[in-house]
C-alpha cells in the first residue's frame, strides 16, 4: 500500500514549426487529466533543431495564466546564466502570477548552455552555493531589510526586491545534485530534490546522503525535503513497443551526464564534461553518440519508467520503496524524444492506469 500521496508532473515543449498555442493546449491537458505539475526546461541550446528553446519564465507565466491548478515548473536553471537578483525577481514574479503554484529547479549549470556564449563553467559548485544563500536573502530583503554581502563571485550593497510576493507563495527550491558536496547542501537548504538517470538503488544511496545532511543541521529530511525523480518515460500496451521507443533516449542522458554514468556504470569510460573539450557541436553530438553506443541497453533501462500499465507501477513502486514521492516524466513516444501532441496520448494512458491506480491505493490507507 502506497501511505504517501505521490505526486506526478511532466515536462512539455515546442517542436519548431508549432505554434505558442500548442505549449498552452499541453498543459491545459495534463492539468484535466490529474498531473500535478507541468515543467519547462531551461536551455539557451539544445543540440538538435528539432526543439524550441524558449525562454521558461515568460513562457510559464503565460501557462500559469492560462491554467487553474497545476504547478509550473523550471527544471532546471542555473545561478550563472541568471545573476540571483534577476532570478529572484523573475521566480517571484511567476509565482505571483500562478498564485504559489510555482516550482524552481536548481542546478549548478550546464557547459552546454554555458561555454558557447562565454560563461564560466568553473567552481560549479561554490557559484551554486552562494548564488542560493543569495537568492534567499533576497526573497526576504525589502527597503526595510536590504542586503549587503561581499562573497567570492558577487557583492551587493543594500541591494532589496519590491516585488511583493508573498511569503506564502514563496517557491520550493528543488536541487538537481548528483555529487556529495550537492547532495549535503541539498540536505542542508534545498525544498526537493530533482536527480535524473538513477536506478532505484543509486536512488536510494544518494537520497540516504540527502537526509543524513539534513539531520546534522536539523531539519526533519523527508517532512522537510521532497524526493522526486526526473527521468524519460514510454507507456504502452507492450513491453516491446515501450521498450523500443524509450531506449535510445534512456543511453542519451546517461552519455550526457558523466557523474550519473559513473554510478550506474563505472566500468564505461565516460570523458567528462564533453561542452568543455570540444567547441564544435559535430564534434560533441558523436562524442555522444559513440559514449551512448557503449551503454547496455538493460543498464539504460533500469534508469527510466518504461512498458505496459504494470510495468510502469512497477518500476514506480521501487522508486517508492526507496524514497522518491515524486515522478516528473518526458514521454517519448515512437515520434521521439522531441515529439509534441504524439505525446498526449501517451500521458492520458498513464493517467488513467497509473496514477489512478496510486490515488486508489492512497486512498485505501488515508
Amino acid at each position: 500500500m502506497v501511505k504517501t500521496r505521490l505526486r506526478f508532473g511532466s515536462r512539455i515543449h515546442l517542436r519548431f514549426g508549432e505554434q505558442f498555442d500548442e505549449l498552452i493546449h499541453r498543459a491545459r491537458f495534463l492539468e484535466e487529466n490529474g498531473f500535478d505539475t507541468v515543467l519547462l526546461d531551461d536551455h539557451l541550446l539544445y543540440g538538435t533543431s528539432s526543439a524550441v528553446a524558449l525562454e521558461p519564465f515568460s513562457a510559464g507565466a503565460a501557462i500559469a495564466n492560462q491554467t487553474k491548478k497545476i504547478k509550473v515548473g523550471v527544471a532546471v536553471t542555473d545561478l550563472v546564466r541568471r545573476h540571483p537578483a534577476i532570478l529572484a525577481q523573475a521566480s517571484g514574479t511567476i509565482s505571483i502570477i500562478a498564485n504559489g503554484r510555482f516550482v524552481l529547479g536548481l542546478g549548478s549549470g550546464d557547459p552546454m548552455n554555458q561555454s558557447p556564449f562565454g560563461l564560466p563553467t568553473d567552481h560549479r559548485f561554490d557559484r551554486f552555493r552562494e548564488g542560493v544563500l543569495l537568492l534567499k536573502m533576497l526573497w526576504s530583503s525589502s527597503i526595510d531589510n536590504p542586503v549587503t554581502y561581499k562573497g567570492r563571485f558577487h557583492s551587493l550593497t543594500n541591494a532589496y526586491l519590491q516585488t511583493g510576493m508573498p511569503e506564502r507563495n514563496r517557491p520550493p527550491l528543488y536541487f538537481a545534485a548528483f555529487g556529495d558536496r550537492m547532495l549535503r547542501f541539498t540536505g542542508e537548504e534545498a525544498d526537493g530534490w530533482i536527480p535524473h538517470c538513477h536506478t532505484p538503488e543509486t536512488y536510494g544511496k544518494d537520497l540516504a546522503k540527502i537526509n543524513d545532511s539534513a539531520k546534522q543541521v536539523g531539519r526533519a529530511s523527508l517532512q522537510t525535503i521532497i524526493p522526486s525523480y526526473y527521468t524519460v518515460a514510454s507507456i504502452a500496451n507492450t513491453r516491446e513497443q515501450a521498450d523500443a521507443d524509450v531506449v535510445g533516449p534512456a543511453k542519451f542522458f546517461l552519455a550526457l551526464i558523466p557523474d550519473a554514468l559513473r554510478k550506474i556504470d563505472p566500468s564505461i569510460q565516460h570523458p567528462g564534461r564533453i561542452w568543455e573539450k570540444s567547441p564544435d557541436p559535430r564534434v560533441q553530438r558523436e562524442v555522444i553518440r559513440k559514449i551512448a553506443s557503449l551503454i547496455p541497453r538493460e543498464t539504460a533501462l533500469n534508469t527510466v519508467i518504461h512498458g505496459t500499465p504494470s510495468d510502469c507501477i512497477e518500476q514506480i513502486s521501487n522508486y517508492v520503496k526507496e524514497g522518491c514521492r515524486e515522478f516528473l516524466l518526458t514521454f517519448t513516444p515512437t515520434a521521439g524524444l522531441w515529439s509534441g501532441d504524439e505525446t498526449l496520448p501517451m500521458a492520458r494512458l498513464f493517467a488513467e492506469r497509473v496514477i489512478r491506480y496510486f490515488l486508489e491505493e492512497y486512498d485505501q490507507v488515508s
